[in-house]
């Protein structure tokens, strides 16, 4: 075979071949692909569709595909990330182990093909509306509740909170820990559009949040007092990657900060369990019930920020007296805010 090589044992014990032409896959199914360009791999922990090798330049490269991992020579390779694979790597999926062959390896020339084929990246600067749902208390449930029912819990979270985002033409960024991040691309120019959709998908979410408590109380203990507070901001970003992985995109810029801020003192330190931005209220205030919450200093942050709530039916429910930090470290209450129902 002149072209880098597969060599693998199959489920019958015979030793196998298969050129790497242009791509391959491996998989459990591998649907839709012919015989000659998949490596099936029938064992429960292998995916569906696992991962893809295909050659770039004259070098191949793997990308991870898969729920439960990929290996290269017993090191994990990072969820959606890919590398070039070498003469003698070994991946590893399942209790399966693709041994890579070159014929001959032509060093000559390997860099420049490389680059011919790498993806250029720029940054680039954009307007977004962030949303961040972080959940309150995660560190005490953490403490006080088994890990898996912790993990039960986030899982039905995440997944909910994911399908929503996308109805609503969102992107996810991150999901870690107690925190889901996505966001609204407007381009160069604000978009009223991006922000009303941005602030349907929270308020979609505080519905679904009622619909896992009810689903999971009395199952799941980690559910029985949940909560979560919203934080959406508008402005700015250099958006580009840091490194080689796919989810290596990031989003710089003060607005994605003020998000993560706002998630945090929202359905605590503030009755609104979605506080946004007066950015992101000058967007929706014509299409969505918007409540004034006053100012309050963030975390991290220098003076204050003019803040906002909204609620599917305009109103807020307080389940104690709100305090708001102001200057001075005077504190103010909701009574000082005509636009608040209390």
């Amino acid at each position: 075979m002149p072209s880098p090589y597969l060599e693998w044992m199959d489920e019958n014990q015979k030793m196998r071949c298969l050129e790497i032409v242009d791509r391959v896959f491996l998989g459990r199914i591998c649907q839709g692909i012919e015989d000659s360009r998949r490596i099936i791999v029938k064992h429960p922990a292998v995916s569906r569709d696992h991962a893809e090798i295909k050659m770039s330049g004259s070098q191949p490269q793997i990308r991870d595909l898969s729920k439960n991992g990929t290996w290269v020579n017993d090191v994990r390779l990072a969820a959606g990330s890919t590398r070039s694979l070498e003469d003698g790597d070994v991946v590893s999926l399942g209790e399966t182990q693709v041994h890579v062959r070159y014929p001959e390896q032509m060093e000559r020339g390997k860099n420049e093909a490389m680059k011919s084929t790498q993806t250029l990246v720029r940054p680039r600067e954009v307007i977004v509306t962030n949303v961040v749902a972080d959940v309150r208390g995660f560190c005490r449930m953490s403490q006080t509740e088994e890990s898996y029912q912790v993990y039960e819990l986030m899982k039905e979270i995440i997944q909910s909170f994911c399908t929503i985002v996308h109805d609503h033409k969102g992107t996810i960024k991150d999901y870690t820990g107690d925190e889901v991040y996505a966001f609204w691309e407007h381009g160069s120019q604000l978009r009223q559009e991006q922000a009303v959709a941005a602030c349907l998908t929270a308020l979609e979410q505080t519905q679904t949040v009622k619909k896992i408590r009810a689903k999971l109380t009395g199952i799941n203990p980690a559910a029985e007092s949940l909560r979560l507070g919203w934080g959406i901001t508008t402005g700015k970003v250099t958006m580009s990657h840091y490194g080689w992985r796919v989810t290596d995109l990031t989003l710089v810029g003060d607005s994605t900060n003020s998000a993560f801020r706002l998630s945090n003192i929202a359905n605590k330190d503030l009755p609104s369990e979605i506080v946004i931005c007066s950015s992101t209220a000058d967007l929706v205030r014509k299409v969505l019930p918007v409540a004034d919450l006053g100012l309050v200093s963030l975390r991290g942050r220098t003076g204050l920020e003019h803040v906002y709530g909204i609620s599917r039916e305009g109103r807020f429910g307080e389940r104690r007296p709100a305090l708001y930090p102001s200057i001075a470290g005077a504190r103010v209450s909701t009574a000082d805010f005509p636009g608040m129902i209390h």
